[in-house]
């Protein structure tokens, strides 16, 4: 575990070279959310481990919108973001020009924060009336719903315009009038995966469509959803990271081995510079690494530290424990591990 912890110190003192906030004064602050431009506000403290891993994405987005995006050190500002009620960190919060202020409560990374901006600057529901704009609108987004609702349901117009208020900071909706039966279609566009329903009498049933449409393949594991994943009756399969692009790699590269087998397994990603921690009772003495776990009957299944990871080899890995061709990892670590030696690239 020291060595692990050695390297993410070493990556994060080099990561500072290379980038590095740029916050707002309080004055430059009050004059842009009083004024009649929006604006997405990171409220961070320097010292916390989710700041420091929102830093380079932050600064990623930066680069293509400068003027909408802004950040306030809490720990040289703490009257200003105790005055908008923020108590962890980092705090996304979007100021809309006309006084109002949303949490943002979408991924913390660069292309989903700009996607966000996008969404946050026009209507929550998108009128479509060429199927030239459906078929664009479908795809504009990494998660699009298109309503396809017909003037005798009313009732259906409405509770999408509720869900779709409460949605807007993650998902672009669409409205179609059709002469047909009304149907809802959610497109996942990031796992290219589509959810449609008919029967839409139910009172959860957009909710629950939303809710699977937002499911991604391979999810991240943290603190606030680990209940979730843990009481699911799913196995899980653990990744554990240092960087976003190595993770994005490895969602990229492991996507359809997560689609084959998501009825019994939960893939997920784990930060392992903010959750380093959740590693060693999972078998693995460094990073990146992954590993098997049977809730339910409180069983490990380290992947070889000696193979590399690929999709072919994880899908292997997974029948061999299936077939029982793989025993429970014992609680120990060989020689080798304690060494700290790590799996080969993707």
């Amino acid at each position: 575990m020291m060595k692990v912890r050695s390297i993410d110190i070493l990556l994060l003192l080099l990561g500072t070279t290379a980038v590095a906030w740029k916050h707002t004064g309080e004055d430059e602050f009050r004059r842009a959310i009083s004024g009649h431009n929006h604006a997405l506000v990171a409220f961070i403290e320097p010292s916390t481990a989710a700041s420091q891993a929102l830093e380079p994405e932050w600064i990623s987005a930066t680069e293509s919108e400068k003027k909408a995006l802004m950040s306030i050190d809490c720990s040289s500002a703490a009257s200003l973001c105790q005055e908008f009620g923020v108590i962890s960190y980092p705090a996304l919060r979007f100021f809309d020009g006309h006084g109002k202020m949303t949490p943002y409560r979408g991924p913390r990374r660069a292309s989903s924060i700009l996607s966000y901006l996008k969404r946050a600057v026009r209507p929550s529901v998108t009128a479509l009336n060429s199927e030239e704009k459906i078929t664009a609108f479908q795809s504009s987004d990494d998660y699009a719903v298109v309503a396809r609702i017909n003037a005798q349901d009313p009732h259906v117009k409405t509770a999408y315009g509720k869900i779709a208020s409460q949605y807007r900071d993650r998902l672009s909706f669409g409205l179609v009038e059709t002469e047909a039966a009304s149907t809802v279609s959610c497109y996942n566009n990031r796992d290219g995966q589509q959810f449609t329903i008919s029967d839409l009498s139910s009172i959860d049933a957009l909710p629950k469509l939303i809710e699977s449409c937002l499911t991604p393949v391979i999810g991240e594991f943290t603190r606030a959803n680990e209940m979730k994943y843990l009481q699911s009756g799913k196995s899980l399969v653990f990744y554990f990271t240092t960087t976003s692009k190595e993770r994005d790699a490895y969602v990229d590269s492991m996507r359809s081995v997560a689609k084959m087998y998501k009825e019994y397994l939960s893939f997920v990603t784990v930060d392992a510079g903010e959750y380093g921690d959740l590693a060693a009772p999972l078998g693995l003495a460094s990073v990146p690494g992954l590993s098997v776990q049977n809730p339910m009957f409180g069983q490990v299944f380290p992947y070889p530290l000696e193979k590399v990871i690929t999709p072919e080899a994880v899908g292997g890995f997974l029948m061999d424990i299936v077939q029982g061709k793989v025993q429970p990892w014992d609680g120990t670590f060989s020689a080798a591990e304690a060494g700290g030696n790590t799996h080969d690239e993707l």
